[in-house]
């Protein structure tokens, strides 16, 4: 009770609005526009448009100055084998959608691979859903007048954090009573540092 009493107040007192522009990767992702020196030994090169990428754990790079990569954002058309531990599945009518780092896929039989899509229409909405019915009896109303898009991100972002500190991913659909209560308490208190009633 007390870590979780200071995970609040940690929550409480660090900003929690998401600056205009492009979203803040969650913290395990390297951001937009970082530049490395070198991409992950297992990262698989990817040719879109003639142009050359490396992709790693739902990250994109693109050879950058003086042999150093840059990340950027996912291209549009990229297959990837594997998506990024904690992404989130959710349907838009008879659509399957896969969303990970900001990025939204869809599978392809085809090709046997999750393809880059342009963000469809609703997803917001239906990734709310979808984090609502995974997280059991717990109900979330904003209280500073936060948009269905922001909401969104915000329920992305505290999931991912929630099954980080927890070790339990409930889109996964584990039986672990002891940890889906963590998780819970972890999602709560995460959501409640950025402006909302946890029920």
């Amino acid at each position: 009770m007390v870590v979780l009493g200071i995970v609040i107040l940690l929550l409480l007192v660090a900003p929690s609005a998401i600056a205009a522009g492009p979203p803040k990767a969650p913290a395990h992702y390297p951001a937009i526009g970082e530049q490395v020196r070198a991409v992950p030994p297992n990262a698989r090169s990817i040719k879109v448009n003639r142009q050359s990428y490396r992709y790693h754990n739902g990250s994109f790079y693109r050879p950058g100055p003086s042999g150093a990569y840059v990340v950027v954002q996912a291209p549009i058309g990229a297959s990837v084998d594997a998506l990024a531990p904690g992404y989130i599945s959710f349907g838009i009518g008879p659509s399957r959608y896969f969303f990970a780092n900001f990025t939204y896929y869809m599978w392809n039989e085809d090709r046997t691979a999750y393809v880059v899509v342009e963000k469809p229409q609703g997803a917001e909405t239906a990734m709310a859903a979808q984090q609502e019915s995974s997280s059991a009896d717990i109900y979330v109303y904003p209280n500073k007048a936060q948009s269905t898009e922001q909401q969104g991100r915000d329920r992305y972002e505290c999931y991912l954090w929630a099954v980080k500190q927890s070790a339990y991913d409930p889109v996964a659909g584990e039986a672990d009573a002891a940890r889906a209560s963590d998780y819970q308490r972890a999602l709560a208190a995460c959501l409640e540092g950025r402006g909302y009633t946890v029920r």
